[in-house]
């Protein structure tokens, strides 16, 4: 891969869907990683969303310089990446394939956006 963090790198757009604690911990790592010069956080919940982006643009000192959003699936368009991290938690008592089922639903809906 080579020097990552020359100037090309530092010039991607990557969106990260789903911003739980993978998400968030993926947006962490790569505001550190100097990977990427854009990062746009969407989630279910546009409020959550906005808070995991303010939170994270408080790391951005101890990084490489990211600019950190919030934003919608419109906001993905140019992105290098996507990484999807949305996903249900598991219930109590409820198997593993009936939260791959749930689990297919919501990926179902946020391919096509």
């Amino acid at each position: 891969m080579g020097n990552e963090t020359g100037r090309n790198a530092r010039r991607r757009k990557v969106t990260i869907v789903g911003v739980g604690n993978a998400g968030a911990t993926t947006a962490y790592a790569l505001i550190l990683s100097g990977l990427c010069s854009e990062l746009v956080l969407i989630d279910s919940s546009a409020a959550r969303a906005e808070g995991e982006a303010m939170d994270l643009s408080q790391t951005v000192p101890f990084g490489m310089p990211v600019r950190v959003r919030a934003g919608t699936f419109a906001d993905s368009h140019g992105s290098h990446v996507t990484v999807i991290a949305a996903g249900a938690n598991q219930k109590p008592g409820e198997t593993r394939l009936e939260l791959l089922a749930r689990n297919w639903t919501i990926f179902r809906n946020i391919i096509p956006q």
